[in-house]
């Protein structure tokens, strides 16, 4: 049997699974094979337990978390299942030990009077990009889902938007720039296609700002070009040092909005479809973190019913 290279052996399972997969799921398993993959495997016939274990070893000693390893592995597995499909290999086993993941990190949400600093601030500064901030905080969208809203997908009369495209930054394989781009894409899941309803007062603010010929303009750009998400984090990184608020990732705008609505005693299945999310269990996982507080309110609650009888 002809000797195959694992590089090649990659290229041909890339063809074969971009026709299932969105763009952007491709974008990372192509990133993962050139950075991670390529560089430790020559030949399809060296990939055996042991020199797996070595990539795992080798990956920890760079400083890679336990999640990025296990994403690393998983595209590893994918490649070698479709090359026992087309008879280059035989079945591999793959008996490999992961390193143990550590305590998840708390997640990033703002304080309430964190909250309370940075809406006073984005309202007082309705920018485009501001209102744009607002509506992460408010309606809990994704990034790339607030980049690819246009003036057409807020409902001034319902007062909801409608999630309907969502704007990334990709790299492509063969890409001879070696830079990543733009694109615009479907939401991440079905279910990510959504209406959101959009608060009085934050409805009111967009009102002010929307302009009299909105005909395929982006919200966040004012222009028929979406704004690209690498413009819009820079901007939130401005806002938060502008007002002295302690560094975070945009997403926490997300973990916050979410984490208000429990406290607000939001169902987690209203909350799931705020969200977007294809399953409850999505939301439960990534964004159910009660606060100190609310575990306080919840003892108290059960104390008061259990000796006093007041639910």
């Amino acid at each position: 049997m002809e000797r195959i290279s694992f590089y090649d052996a990659c290229l041909k399972w890339q063809a074969d699974r971009a026709r299932f997969v969105k763009e952007t799921s491709m974008a990372a398993y192509s990133l993962t094979i050139t950075n991670h993959l390529v560089p430790r495997f020559e030949w399809l016939d060296e990939i055996t337990s042991s020199s797996i274990q070595d990539l795992v070893e080798w990956e920890s000693d760079k400083g890679e978390s336990p999640t990025t390893i296990k994403g690393i592995i998983v595209v590893l597995k994918m490649v070698m299942k479709y090359c026992v499909r087309q008879g280059w290999i035989e079945p591999n086993p793959m008996d490999v030990h992961l390193p143990v993941r550590t305590r998840k990190p708390d997640p990033q949400v703002l304080t309430i009077d964190e909250e309370k600093l940075l809406l006073g601030w984005l309202t007082s500064h309705p920018t485009l990009k501001n209102i744009g901030l607002m509506i992460c905080l408010c309606c809990g969208l994704r990034i790339g889902e607030v980049c690819g809203l246009k003036w057409e997908d807020f409902d001034q009369n319902r007062r909801v938007i409608h999630i309907r495209r969502t704007v990334h930054r990709i790299y492509r394989p063969g890409n001879e720039t070696g830079k990543s781009e733009l694109t615009l894409g479907r939401p991440k899941t079905e279910d990510s296609r959504r209406e959101v309803p959009v608060a009085k007062f934050l409805a009111h603010i967009i009102n002010k700002v929307y302009p009299e010929s909105p005909e395929d303009k982006y919200i966040l750009s004012g222009y028929r070009q979406p704004l690209d998400p690498q413009t819009f984090r820079a901007n939130f990184k401005k806002v938060t040092s502008t007002l002295g608020l302690k560094t975070r990732k945009i997403h926490s705008l997300r973990h916050t909005f979410a984490t208000r609505c429990l406290e607000s005693n939001c169902d987690v299945k209203t909350l799931s479809a705020l969200l977007g999310h294809s399953d409850v269990s999505t939301t439960l996982n990534l964004y159910v973190h009660p606060g100190i507080e609310q575990k306080r309110r919840c003892v108290e609650d059960m104390m008061n019913l259990f000796i006093y009888g007041i639910p």
